[in-house]
């Protein structure tokens, strides 16, 4: 039977590897939405696919993803999926206003809104019961 109290397992460790995922995954999505943005327009398959294979950003990209999984797999082997997998989502809010600050990506109202739901029920999810160990730690 899972534990009610929302912080048992969120052990310093597990918390630092779940903000390193936010931190990874906000900027993979920013370094790729760069990369992309040096491809060709209307351009034939082989020559996309020749300008990603060119373009250094895709390779940094590539290796944000992999530190990603490695972490990740760190975080799944001890926290519930259901506790990780919506933390996770802060991240909808850290690319939001990095877009903004470095693409001058619009946010309005409605995105703003949508961006506090988003909060609100990581929020609400991080309060149910959860079956995390204590002592348990993320690898180093």
């Amino acid at each position: 039977m899972g534990d009610k109290n929302p912080l048992h397992g969120l052990t310093p460790a597990l918390a630092l590897a779940l903000a390193f995922t936010i931190v990874l995954d906000t900027l993979a999505q920013l370094l790729w939405k760069h990369a992309v943005e040096g491809l060709p327009d209307n351009a034939p398959l082989q020559a996309i696919l020749l300008a990603v294979f060119s373009q250094p950003w895709f390779a940094v990209v590539i290796c944000l993803f992999l530190v990603q999984l490695w972490n990740w797999l760190g975080v799944l082997k001890h926290a519930d999926l259901s506790f990780a997998q919506p933390i996770t989502s802060i991240s909808y809010l850290t690319v939001s206003v990095a877009s903004w600050w470095l693409f001058g990506e619009a946010i309005g109202p409605v995105k703003t809104t949508g961006i506090l739901l988003i909060l609100a029920g990581v929020w609400l999810t991080s309060q149910g019961p959860r079956s995390t160990q204590a002592d348990s730690e993320p690898p180093r």
